[in-house]
C-alpha cells in the first residue's frame, strides 16, 4: 500500500511542499532506524535524501503508512521492515519531529510506540536481518549519540542465539546525549553455554545517559547453572551499577556478588563479596573481596574462607596478576578424607599402618577444629605459564602449633611437570614431623630434600632419614633415599626394614624405580608362625634396565635373585627355604626352578620341591604351570611325587586344575603300589583349602577312588572323603601284582603293573569281583583320625589253603590310614576248596597297622559236621613261621564218599580231627600232626561197584570177595610232610570185621573171632591225596595253587 502511495504521488505534478513531505518522511525512517540500533543507528551521518530512495538504495524491504505530512511533525504507522511474512522491526506508530538547526532541518525527537525487534547472534555474529545494511555500515568514525530527543513506549525484543532466547523490554524516554531515562528487563528461560545448562537468567534495572555516558544500574539473577565439569550454581545474583564511557571502550563499576550456593565436583559453599572494576581498552582492573562460608567437601571443611585483593589483566586477559591475602578458619577433615583415614587403618589392621593411621587421624581430630589459616599469595599467568608465589603460610591447630609451615614457597605450571620451589614443615601433637626444603639449581633444576623423624604408635616406627628429590629444568624428577620400618604386618610383625628408595620420573612422566641390583636387610620377620632371622636379600634387574619401569607402555618389572637361602622356625619347627634361579617380569613370566622347604630337624623334616614353577603376568589374571612338585610328609607316609598342572590366581582365588601325580607309599615295604591321579584340582579362598582327584591305576586307568578334600588354614581342620564307587577286579586289575614286579629289581616296572599291593602276594591271587566302599579322614591341629567301609557281594580268590568263591560282607575300618579294622570282621564265603571243597562258611579276622592280619576264624558246614580254621596271626612281608589250623568236627563219611562222587564206594561212620599246615620263615610248607578219628562205635566202608581191572587170580578175588565190606570200631588217619613232597598218611582200622555184603566162607568164619588192626601207609603229594580216587577219572577237579602263583615249584610261599 506503502508504494501504491509513492506510485500515486509520483504521477502529480512536483511541487516545493511535496518535496519538503517526501524528504521529511525519508529523513523520519532513517532516524527511526539508527534511533532502534542506539549507537550504531546514528553512526553515518543522516542524509537529507529522500528515505524511500535511501531505503532502497540500501536494499532494505520496507513497507509503512503515512498518516500525517507536516513541517515540524510526520506520523508513520505499521512500519514493517523485511519479510512481512517473518518481520524484522514492526512499530506500531512512529512520531518524528522535525525543527530547524542552523538554517538545516533535523530531527529533535522520535517517539516510537511498541516497538518489536528481532535478531540473532550465531557464531560470533549479531544480526537484525535486514536491518543490518543501516546498522553495520562498516563506518570507522567514533560512536556519537543523536542529538535527540527518543521515547519509547513499551519496546520489546527478541535475540536468538546460540547459548538460548534473550527477551527484552525497554521503556524509557529522555534526551540521548544527556537526560534519558528509562526501564529495561531481558530473561533468558534457558542458557546453554560451554558444557553448561542453566535455567532463569534475568537482568532488570535503570538505564540513564548523562553527559553522553551510559549507565545500569540492577541485579543480574541466575537460578541455577549446572556444568559438565562438576560446576553447579544455585541462585546466584549480581548487584550491578556499570558506567560505559561516551566511545564505549571503556566502563567501570561495582558488584555486589551474592551465590546462595556454589559447587565444584564435591566442593559447596556459599559465596558473597564485592568487586571493584574499570575496562579501559583491553585492560581490566579490580578489587576483590570475597567470602566463601561454610566449605564443604568430601576431603575437608573450612567454617569460613577469603580472598581479598587485587587484579590485573592487561592486553584482553594475555596478561594476568592477581595478589592478595587469604585467611581461613576452623580447618577440618572431609568425612570422605575422614572415613579414607579410618578406612585405611582398619584396613590395615594387622600392619604397621594401622597404629600410625590411627594416630595421625587422631591428631587431625584433636587439632583441627578451631585451627587458623593464612597465607599471602601472589598468582601471575602469561603465555600460557602460570605461578603462584607464597611468601609465607601458616596453619596453626587449637594448641596453637604450626601443624605446616611454607615460607618462599612456589608454584609454577606450563611446559613439563609442575615445579614447586619453597621450605615447608609439618608437626603438632600427635604429628609426624617433617621438614624440608626445595631450591632450585644452577642449571634450572630444582632439588628436595626431607626427613621425617621416627614416627611411632606402639611397636609400630616408621622413618624417612634421608630422601633427596631432585628436578630437572625439563621436570624430570630423579629421588635418592631410604626407609626404615618396623612393627606388625598382616599374621606377623618385622624389625628394622630397611627399604632403599632409587627413582628417575622423566619429564614425560615415565618412571624408573630401582637401577641395578639392591638390597632388602631386616633384622627379624615373622609371619604367621614363621620367624626369619637377619636376613637380606639381593635383587637384580635385566641388564641396563631398572628393577619397574612406569610410563606409555604402562607398568613393566624385571627383577630376580640367582638363589634364595633363608631359615628360621615355624612354630618352633626349624625352617630352610631354598630355590635355584628366581625372576619376575611383567607384564611376562615368572619362572622359579628347584624350590625346596624343609620343616622340621633333617631326621624328621617334612620337605616340598618343585622343579619348575611359572606364571603367565601379562593376562588379566596370574597364572602358570608347574611341574615336577613332591611333597613329603613325615607324619603321612604317602609322597605325592612329580606333579604337574595348571595354576591360578584371580579374584583372591588360588586354583590348580588339570594336575596330575603320583601317589607312593614310603614305607620300605609298600604297603600299595603307586597309583596316580589325572585332571585333579584344588581351590584356595578365604583360607578354605579344597581339591578333588580321582585316584586311578596307573597301567589300566581304572579310577580307584574319588578323592574330596577340605582344609581351613584358619584353624588348621579338615577332611578328606574318600568315595570307591565301584573297583572290578580281574585281568587288568589285581590286589596282588605279578611276583616279578615284587622281587628286588622288578621296580622298574612299578608303573606298569596290574596289582595294587605286594603284600597280598602270596596271600590271595586271581582275584575277581567289584569293592565298593566309603572312607574320611578328619584332622586338627592335634590329630588325625580314619575311617571307612568297604563291602563286596562277592569276590572270586585263590588263597594259599585253596580256592575261595563268593567272598562277601562289608569291613569296617577305625583307622583307614593305618589300615587297621575293627575286631572281628566278618565275610561270608559261599565256596572254599583246602583240597575238598565246602560251602557257606564266614571268616573272621581283623587289620592292625596294615601288617597284622588276626585271623579271628572261619567256620564252614562240612560233610554232616563243620569245618573251622583256628586264629591265627599273619604278619604281612615278614619272615616267620605261619601255622594254619584246620577243626573236622563230626564229619559223615556216606556226605564224603557222595561228594567225592565215588559211586563204588559206600561207608558211614562219624569222624574228628585237626589238619595244621605250617609255613617256616622261608615259606616251605607242610603238614604236621594232622589226625582224622572216627567216633564210636566205629563205621563200614564197603567196594559195591563192580571190578574193573582184571581177574588177579583166585587168592586176590577170593581176598577181595572177603574184604570187600567192612566194619571197624576205630578209624584214624594220620597226616604229615610237605606240601610239595610225598606225603605220608597213615590209617588205621580197630576191630575190623566183615560187612553184611562182605562174601563168608571158610577163612572169614575162622578168623572173625579174631580181633584185628590194619594199618596202611600211603605216600602222595598232598594235593592229589584227598582226590585221588576222583582224579582217576576227573584230574582237573581242583586246581593246584601253584598254578595260580601262591607257591613256587619248590614249595615256597610268595
Amino acid at each position: 500500500m506503502a508504494q501504491e502511495a509513492a506510485e500515486a504521488l509520483s504521477t502529480k505534478p512536483a511541487g516545493r511542499k511535496r518535496r519538503i513531505l517526501r524528504n521529511a518522511l525519508r529523513l523520519a525512517l532513517a532516524l527511526l532506524v539508527l534511533a532502534l540500533g542506539y549507537a550504531w543507528f546514528d553512526r553515518e551521518q543522516i542524509a537529507d535524501s529522500f528515505l524511500s530512495d535511501y531505503l532502497a538504495e540500501q536494499g532494505v524491504q520496507a513497507s509503512y503508512q503515512i498518516d500525517r505530512i507536516g513541517t515540524g511533525q510526520q506520523v508513520i504507522s505499521n512500519l514493517v521492515i523485511g519479510d512481512p511474512a517473518r518481520p524484522d522491526l514492526t512499530v506500531e506508530r512512529v512520531e518524528v519531529s522535525i525543527a530547524p538547526r542552523w538554517g538545516i532541518p533535523a530531527v529533535t525527537s522520535v517517539r516510537l510506540v511498541n516497538p518489536r525487534l528481532y535478531g540473532s547472534y550465531r557464531d560470533g555474529q549479531l544480526s537484525f536481518g535486514a536491518l543490518d545494511p543501516l546498522v553495520f555500515t562498516g563506518s570507522e568514525e567514533p560512536f556519537e549519540f543523536p542529538d535527540m530527543t527518543l521515547a519509547i513506549e513499551d519496546g520489546r525484543a527478541l535475540i536468538e542465539t546460540d547459548y538460548g532466547r534473550v527477551g527484552a523490554r525497554l521503556a524509557g524516554s529522555g534526551h540521548l546525549r544527556g537526560g534519558f531515562s528509562g526501564e529495561l528487563a531481558a530473561v533468558m528461560p534457558e542458557l546453554a553455554l560451554a558444557g553448561c545448562q542453566g535455567q532463569e537468567a534475568t537482568l532488570y534495572g535503570t538505564v540513564s545517559i548523562d553527559a553522553e555516558r551510559p549507565r545500569f544500574q540492577g541485579p543480574l539473577r541466575l537460578a541455577d547453572l549446572a556444568c559438565d565439569n562438576g560446576l553447579a550454581v544455585q541462585q546466584a545474583g549480581v548487584a550491578l551499577d556499570l558506567r560505559i564511557e561516551r566511545s564505549f571502550e571503556e566502563f567501570d563499576g561495582t558488584a555486589n556478588l551474592s551465590l546462595a550456593s556454589l559447587a565444584m565436583a564435591d566442593a559447596q559453599a556459599a559465596v558473597h563479596g564485592t568487586s571493584r572494576f574499570s575496562w579501559d581498552k583491553g585492560d581490566l582492573t579490580a578489587e576483590y573481596d570475597l567470602a566463601a562460608d561454610h566449605v564443604a567437601s568430601a576431603q575437608a571443611q573450612l567454617g569460613e574462607l577469603a580472598l581479598e585483593g587485587r587484579l590485573r589483566a592487561l592486553d584482553s586477559f594475555a596478561r594476568v596478576e592477581m595478589d592478595g591475602d587469604l585467611t581461613g578458619e576452623d580447618l577440618r577433615l572431609g568425612p570422605e578424607l575422614d572415613q579414607a583415614l579410618a578406612a585405611a587403618a582398619e584396613s590395615g589392621e594387622g600392619t604397621l599402618a594401622q597404629p600410625l593411621l590411627a594416630r595421625l587421624r587422631g591428631g587431625l581430630a584433636r587439632e583441627l577444629p578451631g585451627s587458623r589459616l593464612a597465607a599471602g599469595y601472589t598468582l601471575r599467568h602469561e603465555d600460557g605459564r602460570t605461578s603462584l608465589v607464597v611468601p609465607d603460610a601458616f596453619l596453626r591447630g587449637r594448641s596453637g602449633a604450626s601443624l605446616l609451615a611454607l615460607s618462599r614457597a612456589q608454584f609454577a605450571m606450563g611446559d613439563g611437570l609442575p615445579r614447586f620451589s619453597g621450605n615447608f614443615a609439618t608437626g603438632g601433637t600427635d604429628l609426624p614431623q617433617v621438614s624440608g626444603r626445595v631450591e632450585r639449581l644452577g642449571n634450572g633444576g630444582l632439588q628436595m630434600q626431607l626427613a621425617m623423624r621416627e614416627y611411632a604408635a606402639g611397636t609400630a616406627r616408621l622413618a624417612l632419614p634421608r630422601l633427596t628429590v631432585r628436578q630437572a629444568s625439563d621436570g624430570a624428577l630423579a629421588l635418592d633415599g631410604n626407609a626404615t620400618a618396623s612393627g606388625p604386618l598382616p599374621g606377623g610383625m618385622v624389625s628394622n626394614l630397611q627399604l632403599p628408595i632409587d627413582a628417575q620420573v622423566a619429564s614425560n612422566g615415565d618412571l624408573a624405580l630401582w637401577q641395578g641390583c639392591r638390597q632388602l636387610r631386616f633384622d627379624r620377620l615373622a609371619m604367621a608362625s614363621l620367624t626369619l632371622g637377619r636376613q637380606s636379600l639381593t635383587l637384580c634387574p635385566q641388564r641396563g634396565q631398572p628393577i619397574l619401569r612406569y610410563g606409555a607402555g604402562g607398568l613393566r618389572l624385571a627383577v630376580g635373585a640367582n638363589a634364595l637361602q633363608l631359615a628360621g622356625e615355624l612354630a618352633d619347627t626349624p625352617i630352610r627355604i631354598a630355590s635355584g634361579p628366581i625372576g619376575v617380569a611383567y607384564p611376562g613370566v615368572m619362572a622359579a626352578r628347584d624350590l625346596a622347604i624343609t620343616l622340621g630337624p633333617a631326621d624328621s623334616a617334612q620337605r616340598f620341591t618343585v622343579t619348575d614353577l611359572r606364571a603367565d603376568l601379562s593376562a588379566d589374571s596370574i597364572g602358570g604351570e608347574f611341574t615336577g612338585a613332591d611333597v613329603f610328609l613325615a607324619s603321612v607316609p604317602l609322597d605325592v611325587l612329580d606333579a604337574s598342572g595348571r595354576w591360578a590366581y584371580a579374584d583372591s582365588r588360588f586354583t590348580v586344575t588339570d594336575a596330575s601325580l603320583r601317589l607312593e607309599d614310603r614305607e620300605a615295604t609298600d604297603r600299595f603300589q603307586p597309583v596316580g591321579a589325572h585332571e585333579a584340582s584344588l581351590s584356595l579362598a578365604d583360607n578354605l583349602i579344597t581339591a578333588d582327584a580321582v585316584l586311578r591305576h596307573p597301567s589300566s586307568d581304572t579310577p580307584l577312588s574319588r578323592v574330596h578334600i577340605v582344609h581351613n588354614l584358619s584353624s588348621s581342620t579338615g577332611h578328606a572323603d574318600l568315595i570307591v564307587d565301584g573297583v572290578t577286579f580281574g585281568p587288568h586289575l589285581q590286589i596282588a601284582p605279578p611276583a616279578a614286579d615284587c622281587l628286588p629289581g622288578g621296580g622298574s616296572a612299578r608303573v606298569e603293573h596290574n596289582g595294587l599291593t605286594c603284600l597280598a602276594l602270596g596271600v590271595v591271587s586271581d582275584v575277581s569281583g567289584t569293592v565298593t566302599g566309603t572312607g574320611r579322614i578328619d584332622w586338627n591341629a592335634e590329630a588325625v583320625t580314619s575311617s571307612g567301609s568297604f563291602t563286596s557281594q562277592g569276590l572270586d580268590l585263590a588263597a594259599a589253603f585253596g580256592p575261595v568263591h563268593g567272598a562277601a560282607g562289608t569291613i569296617e575300618f577305625t583307622d583307614l590310614l593305618g589300615m587297621t579294622t575293627a575286631p572281628s570282621q566278618r565275610i561270608t564265603v559261599e565256596a572254599i576248596n583246602p583240597g575238598i571243597e565246602v560251602y557257606d562258611g564266614e571268616m573272621f579276622f581283623q587289620l592292625e597297622g596294615g601288617e597284622l592280619l588276626r585271623f579271628q576264624g572261619a567256620h564252614w558246614p562240612f560233610m554232616g559236621g563243620t569245618l573251622t580254621m583256628l586264629p591265627v596271626d599273619l604278619r604281612f612281608g615278614a619272615p616267620e613261621v605261619r601255622r594254619y589250623v584246620m577243626v573236622i568236627d563230626g564229619l559223615e563219611a556216606n556226605q564224603f564218599v557222595e561228594r567225592m562222587e565215588m559211586s563204588n564206594l559206600a561207608a558211614n561212620g562219624t569222624f574228628d580231627g585237626i589238619i595244621p599246615i605250617v609255613f617256616d620263615e622261608d615259606g616251605n610248607g607242610q603238614l604236621e600232626g594232622g589226625a582224622l578219628t572216627s567216633r564210636p562205635p566205629g563205621g563200614n566202608v564197603a567196594y559195591v561197584g563192580e571190578l574193573s581191572y582184571e581177574d588177579m587170580g583166585f587168592f586176590a578175588n577170593y581176598a577181595f570177595r572177603t574184604l570187600r565190606d567192612l566194619q571197624f570200631n576205630r578209624m584214624e588217619i594220620q597226616l604229615n610232610g610237605p606240601l610239595t613232597g610225598e606225603l605220608v598218611t597213615q590209617v588205621r582200622f580197630e576191630g575190623i570185621r566183615q560187612g553184611a555184603s562182605a562174601e563168608r566162607n571158610l577163612i572169614s568164619r575162622a578168623i572173625g573171632s579174631i580181633p584185628i588192626e590194619l594199618r596202611v601207609n600211603i605216600r602222595a603229594p598232598f594235593y592229589k591225596l584227598m582226590t585221588s580216587i576222583r582224579a582217576l577219572y576227573d584230574p582237573a577237579s581242583i586246581r593246584d595253587p601253584r598254578d595260580l602263583g601262591l607257591l613256587r615249584d619248590d614249595g615256597v610261599r610268595l
